[in-house]
């Protein structure tokens, strides 16, 4: 989860600042529509804070420190807590959360000690040793994985584009989520993979993949809104209407060909040191890993329709 400080904003751009105003106006709607999607409210917060807009960067934070709580995420709220008091020190229902959110700490952290057969009485309470761990569908961090997460510089697009060429595409992962939760007829399902299959197999360099959401939009098996909410629902993915985001294309090359256009990958927004990047399939595993080998960022990941990613495409390598 990334921290910031209350530093007073940044000389920006008009441009910058304008791009700022659109991130504010479209995370606030999307977690007023999901009032649980802690990943909008950090991107939310952050955009508020290098704004300047400290006080609606504050309200943001303790939206998602009590979001925290009610998903018992007690660490993510621990940290939120105690960013607030650092700009208000004197908030009294703020310290009286903190305190709620310790006991809560010292009480998960004794039965795990207790189930795995450990003493209870020496438990460790630096509670924010357990905050900064790993990954999940949604966001992925820098430092998560050493043995595979690579600073940016040191994996060059060549040895990428190698790795990926003919590399699982996790169109076939995909198949198998659609089948298990019975979002796609498997009449339907069956020819558009293998279709799928076929034109990326004689995909020409310089040309978008094929995805397999929009292939079987165009052959009328679902409606495309039917299946990106059955996909959100039960994967808990987050979703961005990337059509309605203005593109800076130079982030979007920030990232070799070989994963924009071969595997419909974008990123679309950096804020502090998180980079937003949209995909048309959350479920493919190595386009995912190979971002995070070029990328010195944490990364937070958004599913977006794959004709938006196409067009952010076109638009970026003015083809």
């Amino acid at each position: 989860m990334p921290t910031i400080e209350a530093t007073p904003p940044l000389q920006l751009s008009a441009d910058e600042q304008e791009q700022l105003r659109q991130t504010i106006e479209m995370f606030d709607v999307i977690t007023q529509a999901n009032p649980q999607d802690t990943q909008s409210m950090e991107i939310l917060k952050e955009a508020y804070f290098k704004l300047g807009q400290v006080k609606d960067g504050l309200g943001t934070s303790r939206r998602l420190a009590d979001t925290y709580m009610d998903l018992s995420q007690f660490s993510g709220a621990l940290l939120e807590y105690e960013f607030i008091l650092q700009q208000e020190p004197e908030n009294t229902d703020v310290i009286a959360a903190l305190g709620q959110v310790e006991e809560k700490l010292r009480a998960s952290q004794a039965e795990s000690i207790k189930s795995s057969g450990g003493d209870a009485s020496a438990i460790n309470l630096d509670f924010r040793s357990m905050v900064m761990d790993g990954g999940n569908l949604m966001a992925t961090k820098k430092t998560a994985s050493a043995d595979r997460v690579t600073v940016r510089g040191s994996v060059d697009s060549a040895s990428i584009a190698k790795q990926l060429s003919g590399a699982d595409d996790g169109n076939d992962a995909l198949a198998k989520f659609l089948t298990q939760h019975r979002l796609v007829q498997e009449d339907v399902l069956a020819p558009a993979l293998l279709a799928v299959r076929k034109r990326n197999g004689a995909r020409q360099e310089g040309q978008p993949s094929a995805s397999l959401i929009a292939e079987l939009v165009a052959r009328g098996g679902v409606e495309l809104e039917n299946l990106l909410n059955g996909i959100l629902n039960r994967s808990k993915f987050a979703y961005l209407p990337l059509e309605y985001y203005d593109v800076d294309r130079q982030i979007v090359k920030m990232l070799p060909e070989s994963v924009t256009l071969g595997r419909l990958i974008v990123p679309f927004d950096i804020i502090s040191r998180t980079m937003m990047i949209a995909v048309a399939n959350p479920f493919d595993a190595l386009g995912k890993d190979a971002v995070q080998q070029l990328l010195d960022y944490n990364i937070q990941w958004h599913l977006s329709a794959p004709e938006a990613i196409s067009k952010v495409l076109t638009d970026a390598y003015r083809r």
